[in-house]
């Protein structure tokens, strides 16, 4: 049990029904049961009170929240904020945007007013399998007018939370290299579609090849939805991704409330700390919680900022 490290959760979401409309929980994609059965016993109310009682006993001393499909995206960010201002938390926040959308401007004016929004993000998941599906459209990295919305999101100097299959990560480059002074963070460690050996070898190719951009992070959000929650079902992913990308470019994340219908925040935590028990305490600590602090913005550990 991490006892003396600071964590920093790197993604975790709310859900504020019934006073936002969530689009995904009215449609029930087949797509999210595809990827686990009971994924709608999540679908319901969750607050910022309801995610400190999931992390309760482990050290977690602070959170980037994560937008979550509501329809109305803006008024998403607005409540975070407010929670943010009311109750300390989250400490960050990745508000939606759609790139190709006419209004992206505004979008951004207003995110620039909500001091908790630090990153935004658009699901561009995409498979030959429509049961993989869980961006729009499978050309939005070839668009030009989506194009032209990442320079806006460029000129903000905000974060990009970039959602992508492992497959898709050579068509990623080029965006990547034209945008250098933009942070990325690569999502759900990659996310590998392809679990065998000859999957493993393929994702760790890919991810060598894109952690050799600078400006690249990797978050490990949702391991227990991807992998499984065993440490022989993790060990190896986890392990090889830290070894590619290095501790002070990995970022610890819990994809709560959705990963905790598999596991509770101990054994979680216990388990990561397990898979990298090799990993010297400094480096440790990086991984935890200071290299989400320093790509979310956040301030110290210890400092109310």
């Amino acid at each position: 049990m991490l006892c003396e490290v600071d964590i920093v959760d790197a993604h975790q979401h709310f859900i504020n029904l019934p006073d936002l409309a969530y689009p995904w929980i009215d449609n029930r994609p087949t797509a999210l049961t595809a990827l686990l059965p009971n994924y709608y016993d999540a679908a319901r109310r969750y607050v910022p009170q309801d995610y400190r009682a999931q992390v309760d006993g482990i050290p977690v001393t602070a959170s980037v929240a994560c937008e979550f499909g509501a329809a109305d995206g803006v008024a998403e960010a607005i409540w975070v904020q407010e929670c943010a201002d009311r109750v300390g938390g989250p400490d960050a926040f990745i508000a939606a945007v759609q790139l190709e959308s006419a209004d992206l401007a505004g979008v951004l004016a207003r995110y620039r007013d909500l001091p908790v929004v630090q990153a935004v993000r658009q699901p561009l998941y995409w498979a030959d399998d429509p049961a993989k599906r869980l961006g729009a459209r499978g050309d939005y990295l070839s668009d030009p007018d989506w194009l032209c919305g990442f320079e806006k999101v460029a000129e903000a100097g905000l974060v990009w939370d970039l959602l992508v299959y492992d497959e898709q990560l050579p068509d990623a480059h080029e965006l990547i290299a034209a945008f250098p002074d933009t942070t990325f963070v690569l999502e759900a460690v990659g996310w590998p579609v392809d679990l065998t050996a000859e999957g493993f070898s393929r994702w760790e190719e890919r991810l060598g090849a894109v952690s050799r951009f600078p400006n690249v992070v990797l978050k490990f959000q949702g391991i227990a939805l991807i992998f499984g929650t065993s440490l022989d079902a993790i060990g190896r992913w986890v392990r090889a991704a830290v070894g590619i990308f290095g501790a002070g470019r990995c970022m610890f994340a819990s994809h709560y409330p959705i990963d905790h219908l598999l596991w509770d925040g101990e054994t979680m935590v216990s388990t990561v700390e397990a898979a990298l028990a090799d990993l010297p305490s400094d480096e440790q600590a990086l991984f935890f919680g200071e290299t989400a602090r320093r790509v979310y913005r956040l301030p110290a550990a210890g400092d109310p900022g």
